[in-house]
C-alpha cells in the first residue's frame, strides 16, 4: 500500500532506516544500505511535501528524483549545512541506478552517508513538526 499521509511517509522513512542500517552492520561494501537508505530520504522529503500540500509526482524516475524533490520544497544546497558533502549525496548523486551496482565505491564511506541521511530526514521531520504546530493540528 503505497503512503498517502505525512506520518504514513515518515514511517516508511524510519523503517528504509533501519533496514539500512542492519544491512549495513552485516555488509558493509555493499550497496544496498545506500541505496535503502536514499529511499528514507525520498520518504521524507515526500512527507514534507504533503505537509505543505504540495504536489509530487508518487511513481516513475521523477518520484524517486531527490533533486527534483527537493527543489520542489523549496529547499536550497546551502540548507544542507554539509561541509563533509555526505548530505549533498544523496541530493546530487543518489539515484535509482545504484539498485544495480555491486559494491559501492565512493569516497565517502556507506557509514558515513547512512549517518548523513539520518541527520538529513531529522532536519525534515523538525520541519514538519514545526509546521503542523503553526496549524494547530
Amino acid at each position: 500500500m503505497q503512503p498517502n499521509t505525512i506520518d504514513e511517509w515518515m514511517n516508511v522513512s524510519q523503517e528504509r532506516q533501519k533496514d539500512a542500517n542492519a544491512l549495513l552492520n552485516s555488509r558493509r561494501s555493499s550497496t544496498a544500505p545506500v541505496y535503502l537508505v536514499g529511499y528514507a530520504v525520498e520518504s521524507a522529503l515526500k512527507a514534507y511535501l504533503k505537509c505543505r500540500n504540495f504536489k509530487f509526482p508518487k511513481s516513475g524516475s521523477e518520484g524517486h528524483n531527490l533533486t527534483g524533490l527537493w527543489n520542489s520544497a523549496g529547499f536550497r544546497s546551502s540548507d544542507l549545512k554539509d561541509p563533509t558533502g555526505h548530505k549533498s549525496f544523496f541530493i546530487k548523486e543518489w539515484g535509482t541506478h545504484l539498485r544495480y551496482e555491486t559494491s559501492f565505491d565512493q569516497t565517502q564511506n556507506s557509514e558515513s552517508l547512512i549517518k548523513a541521511a539520518g541527520q538529513l530526514v531529522g532536519w525534515i521531520s523538525n520541519l514538519i513538526r514545526r509546521e503542523k504546530s503553526k496549524r494547530g493540528r
